[in-house]
């Protein structure tokens, strides 16, 4: 995981990679080739909600669609 501090405007830079999102500040705040490089951030225990910290997405490349998770 690789921290920034970065708008959300410039998100094309991090195509291919995940990205953690501090709704608050409305700003990137980290980087990661995995989900799992930026869990630390934007995973909690169940009820424990409010302390997490960020949003998780991952950025699209030029190339491709929206990413659509779902559960099977």
């Amino acid at each position: 995981m690789k921290r920034v501090n970065v708008s959300k405007k410039q998100i094309g830079q991090f195509a291919g990679k995940w990205v953690a999102i501090d709704p608050k500040k409305d700003r990137i705040i980290a980087v990661g080739k995995t989900l799992k490089d930026i869990s630390p951030l934007v995973s909690g225990k169940v009820g424990e909600e409010a302390k997490i910290k960020a949003f998780s997405f991952k950025v699209p490349r030029k190339d491709e669609g929206p990413y659509i998770l779902g559960l099977e």
